[in-house]
């Protein structure tokens, strides 16, 4: 329970700064006229409902966790996945990609990844690519080296564009099955 205090701690510094940064973002871009909710279900600012979430077999997530998902239209049918959060240790999360749901395959990058290659031009070795289901509904996959990671994660907005629902299914490392389906609510 230690790295869950651990985390609070962390919660009131700089995650919140993060968070606060990522959200203030998405207000901005709506204010000055980005694409509409109501043209693509999915953009706009979600956060993490942790009660409302599932992780079987376990473990929950700790309830004051913090997990903010922001999708922003950006030019020629592309847009823009931030995801900002912390791990179990507290370490603040902070993920970045562009693409378009044509299923091609486009860089992730993340805090670590990103600096990489600002200081040294060395590329991340993670692609995502998506493909969409319907009008609300995305899948993705996720390639480390070129790989498939997994069974694709779906994203999915209810019909009255209140929740998002992302569901993941896979295998630990032990072997053992798992899907976690979180539930997110927009952020107005």
């Amino acid at each position: 329970m230690q790295r869950f205090s651990q985390w609070q701690s962390m919660a009131r510094g700089p995650i919140s700064v993060l968070l606060g940064v990522v959200v203030a973002s998405g207000v901005l871009a709506g204010a000055v006229g980005a694409q509409s909710a109501d043209s693509d279900p999915l953009m706009g600012v979600w956060n993490l409902n942790v009660a409302r979430s599932v992780w079987s077999p376990g473990p929950r997530a700790p309830a004051d966790l913090v997990q903010v998902l922001w999708f922003a239209p950006i030019d020629d049918g592309f847009f823009r996945a931030t995801f900002a959060s912390t791990n179990a240790q507290g370490v603040p999360i902070y993920q970045i990609h562009v693409y378009k749901v044509d299923g091609q395959r486009r860089p992730v990058h993340g805090t670590f990844s990103l600096g990489r290659l600002l200081a040294t031009g060395q590329e991340t070795n993670v692609t995502r690519s998506g493909r969409r289901i319907d009008a609300r509904t995305v899948e993705y996959t996720d390639f480390v080296d070129g790989v498939a990671v997994g069974p694709p994660p779906v994203l999915a907005v209810s019909p009255d564009g209140a929740r998002l629902i992302h569901t993941i299914r896979g295998t630990n490392a032990q072997g053992v099955a798992f899907t976690t389906i979180l539930l997110y609510d927009r952020v107005p």
